[in-house]
């Protein structure tokens, strides 16, 4: 029954003076009673601390409490030195919304939130706080467990940092890396200072898990563990280290996350697997060695903002942890201290690892009618030692009031009602059953837990079925979402799915939760190569399913999470197949906690660029910008996010006035499984790929997945080359050099080679060639032939070149630096700019104007004016109009130039005239009616008569019509000699000698079947190429007057053009069509 409070008291009625008093006495009676509804529903006093209590006396004598060994009876313990000398403490969540009266009266707080605050309390400081009335609850901590070349190429962060945008290279600089995890080996060389050993980068270690002893101190503001000063550090990196920091990492997780994150990679002289952020500062918090109290977690946070504030930098926390035991719904303590930590100030920003669990079948939900009931059934193996057998919860949508009752195996039968706990003694004496029944203080929904563990001494057999059986109370219907969230013993919870399993605290709204995919399937290790059989940048197997139970989407994003290399703790003990050849400085590891630190890391550069952004724009950024492709499918979803990280697009989007894009070059399969490649041993040959660029900028990089052996320890040049006439690879444009292919390699696993220094610049749709010059010594390259591409040739003397039957494993990086091409002007514009050798573009106002190509026969030099109108002020013409000019010889410089066109510049022409521009991009005939009049001098208007001389017309190439299909315009080139206005125009408005030329030059017959002839009129000799429908050159025929007969057998049907170069140089194009 539901009762309207407000209306009960505020409902006018006529009683007596004696009625009146009785009423009162009967309101506060009620209020008493509501009162107690609610707190009783609450759990007011963790069971553990209940229990504690109820030992006092043992505990105090020092006598064992055996009800406490058991693992859910689990305390975060410490000795603290205080006013009244060294005492036992425990850490807590004190859920008050008063927390300066925790203070005042004398409790020892150490984080204090809007709702809640943690801290730590003796066994006399319990009793005091279940007598509160502003404390609604006392909670121990849960405890959470724990969750690069080659991901900083794949998400774009090696363009970043080889200073490829803006002339800067982003590496963190400035910016703190916060990582909150299993320790940290500081005396690893990726943690100083790459260019002095004795320097450290770490600001400063707080390790949780000691206890201070002599001149150690905790941090300020806490009574726990020992905080390192980055003084102290370089105290013991110096040469003559005193054993001051006792801090270490025998779990090696931690070591590994922060170099994924912030090492520098000094391990190796090529920093081949340094991190994202790696000329960023380390703040380090050791929370634990594999199992993390939340509170912990909570004080963790409240320090790394300490620090942050201190320094006045912008901070990214990373937390490779997490746990499937709370409500799934982002309202845990620690998912609340993450939003509060987040929303305190800009630059504060949270990464956490979205969970390894997919695949366990760890969740199910059922839907429990009013007075009906719905069972759990656990499947147990047989153990007869565990001291946990397993632990789960459910949470209800709502407070419904619900009844519990446990069958185990024997057919015993044990109920918990609400607002109780119980630990029933089961199977014989031989285990536990603890089971809770309340409203929680997380947020108010029903809650039931269940904890099988064994009685301490017994080794009776925990096998068999288990049911948990909820009857729901209540007067309407309820969700309840059920996690198996430990197993001491292997247990099934029956029809369990994959659903809700993103662990805690990632289902923080504020946090930027990342799910992983693999990024790297094979490494080698030892004397031998070792592969994954996941499918190669697809997700990972066991990447955490979303969403939160209400639907918020988890996870954010996915980062490269398997198989990364990194930093490896000299005090761990790692398993020597993770461990990478040729160094002990470096190891594998694979899981969300690994891509976790990956976008931390990448953050790290987003806030370098701009370090006011806040939480929330950092993951706006990261997600509106993430990459999809094959394996990402339609995003946001529930595995990917809302795709692959590419802070490449993210940091030029924050900085620059257009999104910057990447893309790598890719024509070997990308989402196969290692075994099905092929290992490739090349005898002094050399390797070549040809591309096919779809955006204009230039090449960044060049990855190749090397064979399981280096046979030679060679130099290898690796060239980029133009294409030939015979589509073999041509001239070179620039050269780098492996040094030594054996020492600056890894053998079994993708390289990345930063070419961005080589200034190559890239045009879509024009090819290259990268060519892997192996024919001073032997090399081995991965490929496969799953579908090929045609595109991988080989030599035996770098002239003469075979197609292969197989896609060699070699990609390209390709980045736009000036990112306005991809928007041409929507208004008139002007800009003025020096030409140098290669591809000058002239952009304004993030808008693109027009290109000038100095090539090696050019004259154009010096300063040269681009100018564009857009408005309709010269009829007859595309609307479009150009004006080049340089400062000097504008009247005779040479140069090659590109004017471009929207599709809706030449739909508005063709509206008014009777020859059609092209209609669309597959419009190939009626690019042969395009002509260009240009006009000599210049304008301020854009019109024919401003330009005051006479035009001179141009003819392009229809090869040199071009519809870029990644920026979606046309780009219409050709060479000019002497520069001005460029006017746009169909030939149906050429002049007399002009119509005169092609009605003298022909070509019959039209159709044709096996020959056409040519006639050439009053010239005597010319050059045809012909073109198929796509633009394709498909043959090139000399002509004379004597020979104008052309051979056209062997082309298929179609339509084709013809361009017809006359001896002097003028040039026709006819379309023909071939039966």
């Amino acid at each position: 029954m539901k009762m309207d409070i407000k209306k009960l008291f505020f409902t006018k009625v006529n009683i007596s003076h004696g009625g009146a008093k009785l009423l009162r006495n009967a309101a506060a009676a009620f209020l008493g009673l509501y009162s107690y509804g609610f707190n009783a529903q609450v759990q007011k006093l963790d069971s553990r601390f209940d229990l504690l209590l109820k030992n006092k006396e043992n505990i105090a004598r020092g006598r064992v409490v055996k009800d406490l060994e058991r693992a859910d009876m689990k305390l975060d313990q410490h000795l603290v030195v205080t006013s009244k000398g060294a005492q036992t403490m425990y850490s807590c969540i004190i859920y008050t919304k008063e927390p300066e009266k925790l203070k005042s009266a004398g409790f020892l707080v150490q984080s204090q939130l809007p709702t809640f605050s943690t801290a730590l309390v003796t066994i006399e400081d319990i009793e005091k706080l279940t007598q509160l009335p502003y404390v609604t609850s006392v909670m121990g901590p849960a405890f959470d467990e724990l969750h690069n070349d080659v991901s900083r190429a794949q998400s774009g962060a090696s363009l970043l940092q080889d200073g490829v945008f803006n002339n800067t290279a982003y590496n963190g600089t400035g910016v703190l890396v916060g990582i909150y995890d299993s320790g940290i080996d500081w005396k690893h060389p990726d943690f100083r200072k790459a260019d002095d050993q004795t320097k450290s980068r770490i600001v400063s270690i707080w390790d949780q898990t000691l206890t201070a002893q002599g001149a150690e101190t905790t941090p300020a503001g806490f009574s726990t563990g020992v905080e390192y000063t980055r003084a102290q550090i370089e105290d013991e990196l110096d040469g003559t280290p005193t054993g001051f920091v006792r801090e270490t990492d025998t779990n090696g997780h931690g070591t590994h996350v922060s170099g994924t994150a912030a090492g520098n990679g000094a391990g190796f002289a090529d920093k081949r697997h340094k991190g994202f952020s790696s000329d960023a500062d380390i703040v380090f918090v050791k929370g634990g060695n594999g199992s993390f109290p939340t509170t912990n977690t909570i004080n963790a946070l409240t320090y790394f903002k300490n620090v942050a504030t201190a320094l006045n930098k912008p901070i990214v926390v990373n937390m490779s942890i997490g746990g499937q035991g709370t409500a799934h719904d982002g309202t845990a303590s620690h998912e609340v201290a993450v939003n509060n930590f987040t929303t305190s100030g800009p630059g504060r920003v949270v990464v956490i690892s979205a969970g390894n669990d997919y695949g366990a079948n760890l969740h199910r939900k059922v839907d429990i009618e009013s007075g009906a009931s719905q069972t759990y059934n656990f499947t147990v193996a047989s153990n007869t030692s565990a001291a946990t057998v397993f632990s789960f919860l459910m949470y209800a949508n709502d407070d419904s009031p619900v009844t519990a009752k446990l069958t185990t195996p024997d057919g015993q039968q044990y109920t918990q009602n609400i607002s109780t706990n119980t630990a029933h003694s089961i199977l014989g004496g031989g285990f536990t059953a603890t089971m809770y029944n309340y409203w929680s203080t997380d947020n108010n929904k029903r809650y039931v837990q269940l904890v099988i563990s064994r009685t301490s001494g017994t080794s009776v057999d925990c096998q068999g079925n288990y049911a948990l059986e909820i009857t729901n109370n209540g007067a309407q219907a309820i969700t309840a979402h059920g996690w198996l969230y430990s197993q001491g013993v292997a247990t099934t919870l029956q029809n369990g799915d994959n659903e809700h399993v993103v662990g805690s605290p990632g289902n923080a709204s504020n946090a930027i939760t990342v799910a992983s995919y693999m990024g790297r399937a094979s490494w080698y290790s030892g004397t031998s190569g070792r592969y994954t059989l996941t499918p190669q940048e697809s997700i990972s197997s066991f990447s955490a399913q979303g969403p939160r139970v209400d639907g918020f989407q988890k996870p954010d994003i996915a980062g490269s999470g398997q198989n990364v290399i990194s930093s490896r703790s000299g005090n761990s003990a790692p398993g020597a197949t993770d461990i990478i050849a040729g160094t002990n400085y470096y190891v594998k590891n694979q899981g969300t906690s690994m891509s976790s630190p990956g976008v931390a890391g990448a953050v790290g550069l987003l806030l370098q660029a701009n370090p006011a952004l806040t939480a929330a724009q950092v993951k706006s950024r990261l997600t509106s910008n993430a990459r999809k492709d094959g394996a990402t499918g339609a995003v946001p979803n529930t595995r990917w996010g809302y795709g692959k990280l590419d802070i490449y697009k993210a940091v030029t989007d924050e900085l620059g006035c257009v999104k910057s894009d990447f893309e790598i070059v890719t024509y070997d399969e990308p989402y196969i499984i290692a075994n099905t490649e092929s290992n490739y041993y090349f005898d002094n040959m050399a390797l070549a790929v040809r591309y096919n660029p779809t955006l204009t900028g230039k090449l960044g990089g060049f990855s190749f997945l090397t064979g399981t052996t280096i046979p030679s320890d060679i130099p290898v040049d690796i060239q980029i080359r133009k294409v030939n006439a015979n589509g073999d690879p041509g001239d070179i444009i620039a050269t780098k050099t492996v040094t030594s292919w054996l020492n600056d390699t890894q053998k079994f696993t993708w390289n990345y080679v930063n070419l961005s220094d080589l200034n190559v610049q890239m045009v879509t749709g024009k090819e290259f060639y990268i060519v892997v010059n192996g024919l001073s010594g032997k090399i081995a390259m991965k490929a496969e032939n799953t579908a090929v591409n045609n595109r991988s040739k080989t030599s035996t003397d770098g002239t003469n070149w075979t197609s292969r039957t197989f896609d060699l494993k070699m990609r390209a990086t390709i980045y736009e630096n000036i990112a306005e091409v991809k928007n041409l002007a929507t208004s008139n514009q002007t800009k003025a700019n020096t030409v140098a050798a290669g591809y000058n573009y002239f952009t304004n106002a993030c808008q693109l104007i027009s290109r000038v190509e100095k090539e090696t026969a050019s004259t154009v030099s010096g300063s040269v004016t681009s100018k564009v109108w857009v408005d309709n002020a010269q009829p007859g013409y595309v609307a479009r109009r150009f004006e080049i000019n340089p400062a000097a010889n504008a009247a005779a410089a040479t140069g090659k130039v590109t004017l471009y066109f929207k599709q809706s510049d030449f739909d508005d022409y063709n509206l008014t005239s009777s020859i059609k521009l092209p209609s669309s991009p597959s419009d190939i005939a009626a690019k042969a009616n395009l002509v260009i009049e240009k006009y000599e001098g210049t304008s301020n208007t854009g019109t024919v008569a401003s330009f005051g001389t006479s035009a001179t017309v141009i003819t392009p190439d229809i090869n040199d019509i071009v519809w870029n299909d990644t920026y979606k315009y046309w780009e219409v080139s050709f060479q000019t000699s002497g520069f001005g206005g460029y006017f746009v125009k169909t030939s149906s408005t050429l002049g007399t000698a002009d119509i005169k030329l092609n009605s003298e030059v022909n070509i019959t017959p039209n159709p044709a079947k096996d020959f056409v002839n040519v006639t050439l009129g009053k010239h005597s000799k010319a050059s045809v190429t012909i073109y198929d429908a796509s633009g394709k050159l498909v043959k090139t025929v000399n002509i004379n007057t004597n020979s104008g007969r052309i051979d056209v057998s062997e082309l298929v049907k179609g339509t084709y053009m013809f361009t017809i170069t006359l001896n002097d140089n003028q040039k026709i194009t006819k379309k023909i069509i071939k039966q």
